[in-house]
């Protein structure tokens, strides 16, 4: 016993410095845990979540106005004991900076982090990315259309991963906000409106009122169930051009806006979308085939109605399915939705090609 008693005595120091050497190796893993990552997203993480706890405080110096925007700089919650110091996870001699950028979009507040670390990380602006974009020699690229940026031609870098769907930039609209169509159908199908319309007799639906048709409803079911509450910060209420326009018309977005939806998170193409997609100088009007020339939207993986019913009726709507049609309201019908998304979306990944699409945060 006595030996016993010895032989932990003597080895009771080197239990000590091992117990000890544990505690500073704990200490260590969770101070590195607080401020920094392993990768630039998860320092990005630790960003949005510091900068989340810093405003849980300071609530009333966020934004009041939709659009409105502050900043919260990585030294600031450093000083606030919210974030150690953020160095580069490959150069640990390189302090890295940047801010969190909070946005108010309709009742919701999007957190975008800014990280810096020069020589190896940081990312854009997409509406900056897509400013950037040079036409091919074939004319497929980013044109300046009425102060919009709009993609054209049949070859164009335009995809985007956003909320694990694959989409297609459309333009920046007036607002610098970025419009996104849904880069494959959806699998259902469905109807514009399925009323009576006693223009018809018939259930054929009714297209007079948007405000009350089935597409609609539908659009709005889809953005509830579709998307995250984080990526829904990111979405735009817009207003929507409804107007009614006919095969035989020029197109006209002049005619399309006779009647706005106002604030509306999810919609559909316009005709002059599809207009403005095309390179041919000959697509004039709606029913001009030429539109389906050097046009991106011209694609089989784009079916769907759009928002603009025929001025002809009260029960057809205009459809896209490399042409431009019209069709009873109540026919069913695939989809591609509309949403925008906020100028101030961030990408640090992507080229915007299929198989490699801008990424955004």
């Amino acid at each position: 016993m006595k030996n016993l008693w010895n032989f932990i005595k003597d080895k009771s120091y080197y239990f000590l410095g091992g117990t000890v050497i544990i505690i500073i190796i704990i200490i260590i893993i969770t101070s590195c845990s607080k401020g920094n990552g392993s990768s630039y997203e998860e320092i990005e993480d630790k960003m949005v979540s510091a900068a989340k706890d810093y405003y849980k405080d300071k609530k009333s110096a966020l934004p009041k106005e939709i659009g409105g925007s502050v900043r919260v700089s990585i030294a600031s919650l450093v000083e606030a004991e919210l974030l150690n110091e953020v160095t580069d996870p490959n150069d640990s001699s390189n302090v890295c900076s940047g801010y969190v950028e909070v946005t108010k979009v309709d009742d919701e507040y999007a957190y975008e982090p800014f990280l810096v670390c020069e020589g190896n990380y940081e990312p854009k602006y997409l509406v900056d990315k897509i400013k950037e974009v040079k036409t091919d020699e074939l004319g497929n690229g980013v044109y300046t259309i009425n102060d919009e940026y709009v993609y054209r031609g049949s070859d164009v870098d335009n995809y985007v991963s956003f909320n694990d769907i694959l989409w297609r930039i459309v333009k920046i609209d007036k607002d610098g906000d970025i419009k996104l169509v849904k880069a494959e159908r959806t699998m259902d199908t469905y109807s514009w409106d399925t009323k009576y319309n006693s223009e018809s007799e018939t259930t054929s639906g009714d297209t007079s009122n948007y405000l009350l048709t089935n597409i609609r409803q539908m659009l709005n079911t889809y953005y509830e169930d579709n998307f995250t509450k984080e990526n829904k910060s990111k979405i735009i209420s817009k207003d929507i051009c409804v107007g009614k326009v006919s095969l035989t018309d020029e197109f006209s977005t002049e005619k399309e806006c006779s009647i706005i939806k106002e604030s509306e998170k999810v919609s559909l193409l316009n005709a002059t979308d599809y207009k403005n997609a095309s390179l041919d100088n000959n697509c004039t009007t709606l029913s001009s085939n030429e539109c389906i020339n050097r046009n991106y939207l011209a694609d089989d993986n784009v079916n769907t109605w759009l928002l603009n019913p025929s001025s002809q009726d009260t029960y057809r709507v205009l459809y896209l399915y490399n042409t431009l049609g019209t069709s009873y309201a109540s026919s069913e019908r695939r989809i591609n939705p509309v949403i925008y998304l906020s100028s101030k979306v961030i990408t640090s990944k992507g080229n915007g090609t299929m198989d490699d699409p801008y990424v955004i945060k």
